[in-house]
């Protein structure tokens, strides 16, 4: 017994999902959730300064009050920006070259070994990650008035 081929490229669910309109609306979506993250990152900053500022001086970060701001300013504005849908590209570069910077000074998963070395690993990766969706976001055309 033979199955027929299933084509369902003309089914209703399929026509909407390929429409321009749901199109957009995924992109507005994943571009705001880009955002927030860096959004809430800088405000979860600020609400507990104290431990972010340990964590800055952990990593031997010269003037750690300074970039600790400067690390705020940057998370809020960038992600600010982003959800928004303004300034995009300069935004999401800035952000990526960031969490670059970040990434290797904070989760060098090769200087561990074991399961030390996974706990460092998998915030790499997933910082990785977010790299790619700053990437993509940056391609996308800002918000029109």
């Amino acid at each position: 017994m033979t199955t027929p081929d299933l084509d369902f490229s003309n089914a209703p669910a399929a026509r909407a999902a390929s429409a321009p309109g749901f199109d957009h609306a995924v992109r507005t979506a994943g571009r705001v959730l880009v955002g927030v993250l860096f959004l809430w990152a800088g405000i979860d900053k600020v609400l507990g300064w104290q431990g972010a500022l340990r964590e800055v001086e952990a990593g031997g970060l010269p003037a750690p009050v300074v970039m600790l701001a400067l690390t705020i300013l940057l998370q809020v504005a960038g992600g600010a920006a982003i959800v928004a849908g303004r300034l995009l590209r300069p935004s999401c570069w800035v952000l990526a070259g960031f969490t670059v910077l970040a990434t290797v000074l904070y989760h060098g998963f090769w200087h561990a070994a074991g399961a030390a070395r996974h706990a460092e690993l998998i915030p790499f990766m997933e910082h990785v990650c977010i790299v790619g969706g700053l990437l993509v976001v940056s391609t996308l055309e800002p918000r029109r008035r």
